[in-house]
């Protein structure tokens, strides 16, 4: 930024903050310094003072100078020979991080670790983050991802990950998935029976959906297709939705993980790209 700009961006910068901090009303917006006066404001006393912030601010960013980068160059990323992880079950892992029924995220980890696959690259940082608040998803992530957790933590340090994890003087249990009920088939009948008769209240789905998110695969099917033919209840519509919701998108879940087939030859060199 020319030292021309930088003194009248301060200039104009300084008569807005007087005006914010007194208020337009008793203390009116001053013309604009040189430079500033072309850009269109609003009739509105408080809507311009906002209009002619966000054009210093702008010009501020546009004429600031890079920084430099850092000195050396960061190291490769730890070779990694797993084949990487497929795209519908990447872009799954991205819906759950996201909100869509993370009540099977341990599910979806422990089974790509059980197929043998990479976590998602791009995805690794969003894991490790959840993990600052969770130890118990921490430990299988790092787990998952090898050395790449440390060397991300490390190269991205923006990121506020540690390169190990804090150690506890109790030890946390990996997280796992929800286990699955003794015998899922006479769940399914429990559940079916409770929306039927307008006990599944949405109160009482945080519970059903720990006995849907168990459910053995050939039980969540006969689950599906028994909830679908149920007639439309109002008292339990809710609740309904969610779980069938949840129960597809298990069944979505596990069948690409049945089907995975990693075209992409294994990353022996570590390069993220």
């Amino acid at each position: 930024m020319s030292t021309e700009l930088a003194s009248s961006a301060a200039a104009e910068w300084s008569a807005l903050v007087t005006t914010a901090v007194l208020g337009a009303d008793r203390h009116p917006l001053p013309a604009a310094t040189d430079g500033w006066e072309r850009w269109p404001h609003s009739a509105d006393p408080a809507a311009a003072l906002l209009d002619r912030a966000a054009t210093v601010v702008v010009a501020r960013r546009a004429g600031a100078t890079p920084a430099p980068p850092p000195p050396g160059r960061l190291p490769e990323a730890p070779s990694d020979r797993r084949p990487p992880c497929t795209a519908s079950c990447a872009e799954r892992l991205r819906r759950i991080l996201a909100g869509e029924h993370d009540i099977v995220l341990g599910e979806w980890l422990a089974r790509c670790e059980q197929v043998g696959m990479q976590l998602p690259w791009a995805l690794l940082p969003a894991l490790l983050l959840r993990g600052r608040r969770r130890p118990e998803l921490d430990q299988v992530v790092r787990r998952l991802a090898g050395g790449r957790a440390a060397w991300l933590a490390q190269a991205v340090p923006e990121l506020g990950v540690k390169p190990a994890p804090a150690g506890r003087a109790t030890p946390v249990p990996p997280l796992q998935p929800v286990p699955a009920p003794p015998d899922s088939h006479a769940v399914v009948h429990v559940i079916i029976a409770q929306i039927e008769t307008g006990g599944a209240s949405w109160a009482s789905a945080p519970q059903l959906q720990l006995l849907v998110a168990g459910l053995v695969p050939d039980a969540l099917v006969t689950f599906v297709r028994e909830v679908n033919r149920l007639d439309y209840i109002a008292a339990t519509a809710r609740t309904r939705s969610e779980l069938t919701s949840l129960a597809e998108f298990r069944l979505a879940m596990l069948y690409e993980f049945e089907t995975a087939e990693p075209s992409a030859a294994p990353d022996p060199t570590g390069d993220p790209s």
